[in-house]
């Protein structure tokens, strides 16, 4: 891959955006700086006493109403006003780290993980639909990347000046993790009222029709499309897998592994920069060979990339296997395109619902699951059981039944489809 062009490419790509993307991009910029800059949110519940099992038991409780707020709110935001129940989830979603920061056992966490579970469920249809409506349909893979890449780039910092903080404040324990929470809450306050001032509101939707009648039906429209039934039916599948081992991924860096706290934040920068670094190529190869076959090329990019993870002896083969994860996320843009595209855009917030909601409704006795496998099979147990379901169901389910959307499918096809 060229530098100079990718840069280029950037650049441009930035001049032309429209002032309604620029904030988008700005949101999703501070939300990732925030996410990436705290790795260590399993090793501080850890550290308050919980066990792997109440490690899953707290997942749980986050999926299962992280489903159900997803399926009320995702029908309401395609109906009504996406940018009101997107600033909705996000003042929820400010209550959370000061749950944690506050937090004097794991228990304390409970409240945490009730209302992360439904700000998830509230922001994620109401936000994808925005975010992805905001893009052609013939390069949406290609303007995808690139913003992607924008996205992330400070996102890069984020684990170091984390990790700089936690060795200041006392290591990898509960009193040196907890001023992150802080920090995370100032900046998402911030965040929230950049949103709430300059983010313009899509056309307004008067449907007077909200009823549970109204619901049944239009949720019914999604099911009756043959490849997004699939693809909900293979999300659902996904909380079995990647939901299980989700929660034990630096946990076992860190126990297993005994990562410190510098090379953890080492394996996130580099996962983030191989991210950066793939994603215009990436977005380029989703327009050109399609969305299918960047899913399964990246997944079994992952799937080497666990190889490592689980055997590996030194820290490099660690930040080795964080870096082929973050090549891995990079394709994630076709995911994302794939979704939106079995379906027209003024249904886009409900097809991420029904996605959202099947991952997280298997979610919570998953995670549970993963838990009992963590302590009384074996720590690698999660993430061996997580790639066989994954690799020989789920993506089969993509290869066999999900139809490749096509880059010269214009909005007026997808509306017809939808109304097949």
């Amino acid at each position: 891959m060229n530098t100079l062009k990718t840069i280029e490419n950037l650049s441009v790509f930035l001049r032309n955006m429209s002032r309604r993307l620029k904030v988008m991009v700005v949101r999703s910029t501070l939300a990732n700086f925030v996410s990436n800059m705290n790795p260590y949110n399993s090793i501080y519940i850890v550290a308050l006493g919980a066990s792997g099992v109440n490690l899953g038991f707290l997942t749980s409780i986050s999926s299962g109403l992280s489903a159900f707020s997803a399926m009320s709110t995702g029908w309401i935001s395609d109906k009504r006003n996406r940018k009101k129940i997107f600033l909705i989830g996000t003042l929820i979603a400010l209550l959370v780290p000061v749950f944690y920061a506050s937090a004097l056992d794991w228990s304390w966490l409970i409240m945490a993980f009730i209302l992360a579970g439904i700000a998830d469920g509230i922001i994620q249809p109401a936000w994808n639909a925005m975010y992805i409506n905001c893009m052609s349909s013939r390069e949406r893979g290609t303007l995808y990347g690139l913003a992607n890449s924008l996205i992330l780039i400070p996102a890069v910092f984020a684990p170091l000046i984390g990790a700089t903080i936690v060795l200041s404040s006392g290591g990898l324990t509960s009193e040196g993790i907890r001023p992150l929470y802080l920090l995370q809450f100032l900046i998402l306050c911030g965040t929230t009222i950049f949103i709430w001032e300059y983010l313009e509101n899509e056309e307004n939707k008067t449907d007077p029709q909200l009823s549970l009648n109204s619901l049944a039906k239009d949720y019914k429209e999604i099911w009756e499309i043959k490849g997004a039934r699939a693809w909900i039916l293979m999300k659902s599948l996904g909380s079995i897998s990647i939901g299980m081992a989700g929660p034990f991924w630096i946990l076992y860096a860190s126990v297993v592994k005994h990562a410190p706290a510098m090379t953890i934040a080492v394996m996130v920068t580099s996962r983030l920069v191989a991210n950066i670094s793939f994603s215009p190529f990436v977005g380029k190869l989703t327009d050109k060979n399609g969305r299918k076959r960047m899913i399964l090329i990246g997944r079994a990019v992952m799937y080497g990339g666990v190889a490592i993870f689980l055997f590996s002896n030194v820290d490099w083969q660690l930040v080795l296997t964080w870096i082929l994860f973050g090549i891995s996320d990079a394709t994630g843009i076709a995911w994302s395109v794939e979704e939106c595209e079995l379906v027209a855009e003024s249904s886009r917030s409900r097809i991420t619902a029904m996605s959202l909601s099947a991952f997280n409704i298997l979610a919570m006795p998953s995670a549970i699951l993963g838990g009992f496998l963590w302590e009384s099979v074996s720590p690698i147990a999660p993430f061996i059981v997580m790639a066989i379901i994954d690799g020989c169901i789920r993506m089969s389910v993509i290869y066999l039944f999900v139809p490749e959307s096509s880059k010269n499918l214009n909005e007026d096809r997808l509306q017809s489809r939808d109304q097949e």
